[in-house]
């Protein structure tokens, strides 16, 4: 890719090692002999720089993700996400401010790799690591770019919530 062509090539192997190290630490697949009739499905890299604020590169970040478009209609589930009402957010906002309260937000890096994948998926490895012969990626959890990616951890989630004893505010809420 373009990305890897430039000047910057050695951050970005790093960044590449650094995501493989964090999907394999995280457990999201294991390496199994490829199922017979089974076409792997291939990934591709996505490469980004983070900035600070003043726009000076602090980061090279390169995440490994599914061809969830190449995903044949058995392989997933439900990719349904509900979203929150923006006048929901709102109403948390203004009781949290009324109330004196402190709000949070937090980023938890990898939060699509946390969730149990719910069917059988196969792929190859990242590019320019390579597996034996009649090997692939058998997905553990789920992974960034596949169609359920997003169902998937808001299942987590709400029974993460519901554990905790958080309470549902409905549809409309």
């Amino acid at each position: 890719s373009e990305t890897r062509a430039s000047h910057s090539v050695e951050e970005w192997k790093r960044a590449e090692e650094i995501e493989i190290k964090t999907l394999w630490g995280l457990g999201t697949w294991e390496i199994v002999s490829t199922p017979k009739s089974c076409v792997p499905l291939p990934g591709t890299w996505s490469y980004r720089v983070k900035r600070d604020s003043d726009g000076n590169v602090s980061k090279y970040k390169a995440r490994w993700c599914a061809r969830g478009d190449m995903q044949m209609s058995w392989e997933y589930g439900n990719t349904y996400l509900p979203t929150s009402r923006f006048a929901a957010v709102r109403t948390i906002i203004a009781t949290a401010a009324q109330e004196g309260m402190d709000l949070f937000h937090w980023d938890i890096q990898g939060v699509f790799c946390t969730s149990d994948v719910d069917t059988e998926i196969y792929m190859q490895p990242p590019t320019g690591y390579a597996l034996p012969d009649g090997q692939c990626l058998k997905l553990k959890k789920s992974l960034y770019g596949l169609l359920q990616s997003s169902a998937l951890f808001y299942e987590n989630l709400e029974r993460w919530m519901l554990d905790y004893c958080f309470t549902p505010i409905g549809p409309d809420g």
